[in-house]
């Protein structure tokens, strides 16, 4: 049985890529709680309410990473290259890789899982030779804002995209010589 609150006694989480074996499904539920509270908010992410085989899709066009305590995933993101047909001139660029499908289990927030998740995104972008992280947001997710503000990205554009009832801001942080500390419990 599974439940929402981490254990009372801490385990060591492991990051690591996305397996074959992984549950598309489990990833997709841990999405919608995720974003849930931006529903809420009448913030309609494609994250918060696509079907798993969407989830899929979009982790077969990157590279997946999860954050797994003791078997069960709780934080996920996934990294695109440049991304050419994009209404986003960020994401278009072929220098930037972005982040997507970003999402920590609600109990496991604050704890430093999502923390862990990026310094990995950004370890495995500059590997990959990308000199730029990028990512958006809602603009009225304040919360989230300022959390990828801490984490060094700043504001490159506003824009709506396609199928999207909100603004969003697209943020870039750029990808330093010296690589990311990985979380200490991380393989690529």
């Amino acid at each position: 049985m599974t439940t929402d609150k981490p254990p009372s006694r801490p385990r060591t989480l492991l990051y690591r890529p996305w397996q074959a074996g992984d549950s598309a499904q489990a990833v997709t539920a841990l999405l919608h709680r995720a974003f849930d509270p931006l529903a809420q908010q009448g913030l309609t992410c494609a994250s918060g309410r696509q079907p798993a085989e969407a989830t899929l899709a979009r982790i077969e066009q990157g590279w997946c990473f999860v954050a797994e305590d003791g078997g069960r995933i709780v934080g996920t993101l996934t990294v695109y290259a440049s991304e050419p047909e994009s209404s986003s001139r960020v994401y278009r660029n072929v220098r930037v890789a972005s982040v997507h499908q970003f999402a920590v289990e609600p109990a496991y927030q604050g704890a430093g899982v999502g923390d862990a998740l990026l310094r990995l995104a950004a370890c495995a972008a500059k590997r990959a030779g990308f000199a730029v992280l990028a990512l958006d947001t809602p603009k009225r997710a304040k919360h989230l804002l300022a959390f990828y503000r801490h984490h060094g990205f700043r504001v490159a554009e506003s824009l709506r995209f396609a199928g999207r009832d909100y603004t969003s801001l697209v943020l870039e942080k750029p990808l330093r010589a010296q690589a990311a500390r990985l979380p200490a419990t991380a393989w690529l």
